[in-house]
């Protein structure tokens, strides 16, 4: 490693206990602050953490490339290498790691350009140190707990009958489990996805999209997609496309509250919904305007993109639909339709067939525990 670097093994005072069958976290520090510098570095191995230290991006790049961290923390005007070219470079090698930027001169209006840096959360210069300590256990939280619903997830998965029909289910890392993004479980004859909007791709098992990607399924085939961040799944009927677009995460009250927008264009989506923190969103716009699903529990849903919303008997969450003409509150057992006005009861055997679905889809995501507790700093 470049001798720039400074190195700081774990000396925990007062700090979280450590699980001695699990080596202390490592955290990559990276300002050319001197003072900065070793006032977060010391805070941070007082709490328990291992930690190095980088004197300006250059030498960040370095050590990111040459061992794993789980968390970056950096400012961003730094010589050679500023903090956002820093993440721009991880971004682009696919190194996956939590940021936490601190910095007296960028903007969140800046970061929100630039949704692709996936910046976990952001410190304005100065700070306090209890903020500090705060935001790191944070963001380290969020990345652990979503890895832990993964592996509850993922042999569930496994037992639902389209995951049974693929040789394998791929996974294509599970350090990029930290982002906001979500991952295809299950695809069923002909679908693709672009990045950019121009250029679709072939849609495969374990494929991870990301905010700004649209998700389509061709005639008589179907996908589901995992949310990560809030073990919700939403399944894409035949000829249903979706705009992936918006996916943030914000600390709030010490909790990380997810908000994520999908664009349903065309077709219908089924979605289960297991919020874990109140004040999280899932948020669909469609031809009768938005549809919010906020607060925590289990939520189902069908919705079709000329704004038809079903909410399945058993959903805990009521689901919100906000169009020109007020606010509609769907409570389980309801339909409403955009087109008519109307709110009526949901008539099982005009959806058999989907209701059905929806209890398959479901049954995919059993694996995700009902006692979860909201992910604290």
């Amino acid at each position: 490693m470049n001798e720039s670097i400074v190195c700081h093994a774990v000396e925990p005072v007062g700090g979280p206990p450590q699980n001695p069958a699990s080596p202390p976290q490592r955290i990559l520090v990276a300002d050319d602050e001197p003072t900065v510098r070793r006032l977060i570095t010391e805070a941070l191995v007082r709490s328990g953490y291992h930690v190095d230290a980088a004197e300006d991006g250059a030498v960040a790049w370095e050590a990111i490339q040459a061992r794993h961290y789980d968390l970056l923390i950096t400012d961003n005007a730094m010589p050679k290498v500023t903090g956002l070219e820093l993440v721009r470079n991880m971004r682009s090698a696919r190194i996956e790691v939590p940021v936490v930027m601190v910095s007296g001169s960028i903007s969140t209006d800046e970061l929100e350009r630039r949704p692709w840096l996936e910046i976990s959360a952001v410190l304005s210069k100065p700070f306090a140190l209890d903020a500090l300590l705060a935001t790191v256990k944070s963001a380290l939280c969020v990345a652990a707990s979503i890895v832990f619903m993964l592996q509850l997830w993922l042999p569930a998965a496994a037992n639902a009958q389209e995951v049974k029909q693929a040789p394998e289910l791929r996974v294509q890392s599970t350090a990029s489990a930290d982002l906001p993004s979500a991952m295809t479980v299950s695809v069923i004859g002909k679908c693709e996805y672009s990045e950019d909007g121009v250029t679709f791709i072939k849609l495969e098992k374990g494929q991870s999209v990301g905010q700004g990607a649209i998700v389509r399924a061709g005639e008589e085939s179907r996908t589901d997609l995992f949310f990560r961040r809030t073990g919700t799944t939403v399944r894409l009927q035949a000829g249903t496309e979706i705009k992936l677009e918006k996916m943030t995460v914000t600390i709030k009250d010490g909790l990380a509250v997810v908000h994520t927008l999908l664009d349903l264009r065309t077709g219908r989506i089924f979605t289960v919904v297991r919020s874990v923190v109140v004040g999280s969103t899932m948020e669909i716009r469609n031809a009768a305007g938005r549809a919010v699903v906020e607060g925590s529990g289990v939520g189902r849903y069908i919705i079709t993109a000329d704004g038809t919303h079903v909410t399945a008997q058993g959903s805990v969450i009521p689901l919100k639909v906000i169009g020109e003409n007020g606010i509609t509150v769907l409570a389980a057992g309801q339909q409403f339709s955009a087109k008519d006005g109307k709110m009526l009861p949901v008539d099982a055997s005009l959806w058999v067939k989907d209701l059905i679905q929806l209890d398959e889809l479901q049954a995919a995501t059993e694996g995700i525990a009902h006692d979860e507790t909201p992910v604290k700093p």
